[in-house]
């Protein structure tokens, strides 16, 4: 399960967007109510005590890489939108 977190996060580094859209459906499948974090959150009660820490680890490197991502998209479409407009 944790190899799968890890492409995952793999996924996100690597994600690139050509259109606000894209960052929208990259958002939601990742960090929507049925997306992929909320998932992983559901299952680590299922998760036996000794590997909670490392899959909560690497779960947060998860969220963490998925939020920055998409509020790092959302700004450049947002700046290049301004700068056309100037």
């Amino acid at each position: 399960m944790i190899e799968q977190i890890k492409k995952h996060i793999e996924e996100v580094n690597q994600f690139t967007a050509k259109t606000p859209a894209e960052v929208e459906a990259f958002r939601i499948k990742f960090l929507g109510k049925k997306g992929i974090l909320n998932d992983l959150f559901t299952e680590f009660k299922s998760v036996p005590n000794e590997q909670k820490k490392e899959f909560g680890q690497v779960v947060n490197q998860l969220k963490n890489a998925a939020t920055e991502k998409v509020d790092l998209l959302n700004q450049s479409f947002s700046g290049s939108n301004e700068a056309r407009y100037e």
